[in-house]
This record gives structure tokens, sequence and C-alpha cells, in this order.
């Protein structure tokens, strides 16, 4: 079972903060212009072989803060084990001190399988934005294995992580996030000057249509050691 997370902008950049949790390379964007929220979000794992040495929970994922204080996750979970657990995910918040998980049914998968993680927000209200859930759709191999719809405010920021859910993970196999695309609802033309990347990440974030669609073709996470 994954830690509690947390995804806030505190920072220029997406911060990831967990009470216990450790974690290691990252690519993150946001927060984004007041005036606009991320309304469209997907990215491909490739799934790396399972950690070695490992005897703790290992997740790989990618989500997003909301204005409510949640957190938006689809994730690739590994608890000691020769694979991979996948299923959609999100931490609502209940308290500024607490969160609870909501983990909806998922599958399992292995290195090499192609794992996408879609989020998109759906407008039920004819007048109100803020009635709209987002809604995961989690596929393996292009098919679908996991969904979750929740009712979160505002999508803020966006990244990627590699956690720990202590400090006992061993070395979690480089990787790659392949085909991300982020759709926000108002065109932001300075949000690549949130971009964040740990050391040894890599992937360019451009943009086509003035920045209200962003995309990177390939993100590099290098091997790391908990």
């Amino acid at each position: 079972m994954p830690s509690l997370r947390s995804l806030t902008s505190a920072f220029t950049v997406v911060a990831f903060t967990s009470v216990k949790a450790a974690f290691g390379p990252a690519f993150s964007t946001g927060p984004v212009a007041s005036n606009s929220f991320i309304r469209e979000a997907t990215s491909t794992l490739i799934l790396p072989k399972a950690p070695s040495g490992s005897s703790g929970d290992t997740a790989l994922w990618v989500g997003m803060g909301t204005s409510n204080g949640d957190l938006i996750q689809s994730i690739a979970d590994n608890y000691a084990q020769s694979n991979w657990n996948i299923f959609a995910y999100t931490l609502k918040e209940t308290s500024p001190t607490s969160q609870v998980p909501i983990q909806a049914p998922g599958s399992t998968a292995n290195a090499a399988d192609q794992v996408t993680m879609h989020c998109e927000r759906s407008d039920y209200h004819i007048y109100s934005d803020s009635t709209g859930n987002y809604t995961q759709y989690v596929l393996v191999n292009g098919k679908q294995v996991s969904t979750l719809s929740t009712s979160d405010g505002h999508a803020q920021g966006w990244g990627s992580a590699v956690e720990c859910a202590q400090t006992n993970c061993g070395t979690v196999p480089a990787h790659s996030w392949t085909n991300t695309k982020l759709i926000l609802d108002v065109a932001d033309p300075n949000y690549i000057k949130t971009l964040g990347k740990s050391s040894g990440v890599t992937g360019d974030m451009s943009t086509s249509d003035g920045g209200k669609t962003w995309t990177v073709t390939t993100i590099n996470i290098p091997q790391f050691t908990f």
C-alpha cells in the first residue's frame, strides 16, 4: 500500500512532501498561472524491472496537486515482488494535517509493459466548472485496468515521482515516461518557466499553440538507490 503523499506548489516548481517517505529523481511542473488550471494530463510509463535489493514499498507515479489540497495519482507499485501493481489513486484532504486515500481496483504488469496514465476533468454542470470531477484512466499495453473519478478542485501542478514508503527500496532501475501531454484551461506561454528536473533527469517541454498544450516526448529518469 502506498504511503501518504502530497503534491504542493510551495515553490516555483511542484514539491513532493511526505512525513516518512523518501523520494528519488523527479520531473515537475507548476504552479499554473492564477487564471488557469490543468484540464487534462497523460503520460506513458515504460516499466522497468523490479527494484533490486528492496524489502520495501516502491512507487513510480505521475500526479497532480489540486486547489482542494488533494493529490490525484496513477501508480505503479512494487512491494518486494517481481512485478508491479497498477492502479488509480487519489489522496483527499480532510484537514490541513490529514488525508484519506482512495484506491481503485487495478491489475499487475511486468517490465517493458507500457502503462498509460490519463486524467481529464469532466464538467457536469452547464454553468460552473466547480462541479467537475477529475477522472483517471490507467491502461496497460492499451487495455484499461483501472479508473477513478473524484471531485478535487483544480489541478495546479503535474509531476513524476520515484517514491519509497521508507528508505528500504534498494535500487530502482532507470526508466522513462513517453508521450506526455498537459492541456491547460487557459494558455500560459510562461508555463515552461515552472519546469523542474532533478539531477540526471532529461526531457524538454514544448508548446505549439501558444501555451495551452504542453508536450514532452520522453522523460528519462536515472537509476536511483535509496
